[in-house]
């Protein structure tokens, strides 16, 4: 067991130095081509590495103007489900409690009948992800865990993101109260770096990035925020998991009522 786990480490540094390497720019045509990139956004960037492109940044995104918008803070697929206590979200043919990926039991409690929002990013995604709103970061923590394939064939051998590498963090946001958002790596991530300079945040910063693949962040808002809360048509679909629907970062994907 540990002589593969040490083979599996090693095995990531490699692919990681790769990756970085001058030589992996012959991957990049070749990954622009297979996912079928729009590279327009990225006019006039060059990539000294893969990583680089990978972690490359879109000259414009367009927001959603209005306040009261709950905006995509990524590109990706969306799932949305209500928060029960017995509730598992099926990621990736496995399914997983929030304890499985919160290790605080106050902070899971917190966010009881609240709403959980999956978005799975692919690996053709912009990897970036922005603040959905005005506010401040509270707290935030790293778990050093595994770092796994997300691939469906690999959540069938083991329980993934309960194990893969993670980042959480508490924030108090301006029109959408208190919220946890939870960024999960997948193999060959090596981390997240994080732009955030202080705690302080507005709607639209660039939050950060995913390193090399294809990742999820999980956005748990409070039972206030739920009964407030509606789904925009297009993405009523996503309820309850029903399917997976399309988001970009920065879109409208549900807009919160004032209180009555």
């Amino acid at each position: 067991m540990l002589g593969k786990a040490l083979q599996k480490a090693g095995a990531f540094r490699l692919a990681s130095r790769l990756l970085h390497s001058k030589a992996s720019r012959a991957l990049i045509p070749y990954y622009i081509k297979k996912n079928a990139i729009d590279m327009r956004p990225y006019a006039g960037q060059t990539y000294g590495s893969f990583a680089v492109f990978f972690a490359r940044k879109r000259q414009e995104i367009r927001y959603a103007p209005e306040a009261a918008a709950l905006i995509s803070p990524c590109d990706g697929l969306l799932s949305v489900y209500r928060v029960t206590p017995d509730l598992t979200v099926p990621m990736k043919g496995s399914v997983y409690a929030l304890a499985d990926l919160l290790p605080d039991q106050k902070t899971v409690r917190r966010f009881g009948d609240g709403l959980c929002l999956v978005f799975r990013l692919e690996a053709a995604d912009y990897h970036h992800f922005c603040c959905f709103d005005d506010g401040r970061l509270v707290e935030t923590h790293f778990i050093p865990g595994q770092l796994h394939s997300v691939q469906p064939i690999a959540c069938r051998q083991v329980p993934v993101f309960r194990l893969n590498r993670r980042w959480w963090s508490i924030l108090e946001t301006k029109n959408f109260g208190t919220a946890a958002q939870i960024e999960i790596g997948a193999m060959l991530v090596g981390g997240v770096s994080f732009a955030l300079q202080g705690a302080a945040f507005h709607r639209g910063d660039d939050m950060g990035n995913f390193e090399l693949a294809g990742s999820t962040i999980v956005l748990l808002l409070d039972s206030a925020v739920r009964r407030r809360l509606a789904l925009l048509e297009p993405f009523m679909p996503a309820l309850d998991g029903e399917k997976e629907v399309r988001v970009r970062i920065g879109a409208a994907i549900g807009m919160v009522k004032d209180e009555e």
